[in-house]
């Protein structure tokens, strides 16, 4: 979702799709890599060491570990793109995204939550509060982002992945933190 988030915002978040080429290409490298690549490539590993029995992570448990990971992981896309002085609103939303994995993590030790839908809550929650923030006009994509919300929490509902409790709070923890850190500071 951070990688997805990203592109939003360099194709449609006013002024930062006139960035340079190649800073785009900077921030999607740094993105991708620490958000995408880097935890895909530690499910082998944390499989071997037998942290995880499963790619799904099905139970609740064995989310701690890979979360606390891609929280972490986050964190230093959000510190490298500070250190090249790209555009703070993206740093931001990473650091927004950590926040809401750790979130997702400690909601966990006690009750599963889905975190297909903080992560698509999240994005939400960005694009939202960047549209109030800088009067954009982003009515069209913010009702495609609900539209895959309600797709997303179907399917998880569906596949008797979670309960419309724990769909629903997903939701509200990325959309919550993300749209409240974006507005207020």
């Amino acid at each position: 979702m951070p990688l997805a988030g990203v592109f939003i915002l360099l194709s449609y978040g006013g002024w930062l799709n006139m960035l340079p080429r190649d800073g785009k290409i900077y921030i999607y490298v740094v993105v991708g890599i620490t958000t995408l690549i880097l935890p895909i490539m530690m499910m082998p590993i944390l499989m071997r060491t037998k942290i995880i029995t499963s790619y799904l992570l099905k139970e609740q448990t064995e989310r701690r570990i890979p979360y606390l990971i891609i929280a972490l992981l986050y964190l230093v896309g959000a510190f490298i793109l500070q250190k090249v002085d790209a555009p703070i609103i993206i740093s931001l939303f990473l650091n927004g995204s950590s926040m809401i994995v750790l979130t997702v993590a400690i909601v966990n030790w006690r009750w599963k939550v889905s975190a297909h839908m903080a992560g698509i809550g999240g994005v939400t929650g960005m694009v939202l509060a960047i549209s109030l923030r800088w009067m954009l006009n982003e009515q069209i994509i913010v009702a495609l982002l609900f539209l895959a919300s309600g797709l997303i929490g179907y399917a998880r509902l569906q596949n008797d992945d979670h309960t419309p409790a724990q769909v629903y709070t997903g939701y509200l923890i990325g959309f919550c933190i993300n749209f409240l850190l974006i507005r207020l500071i």
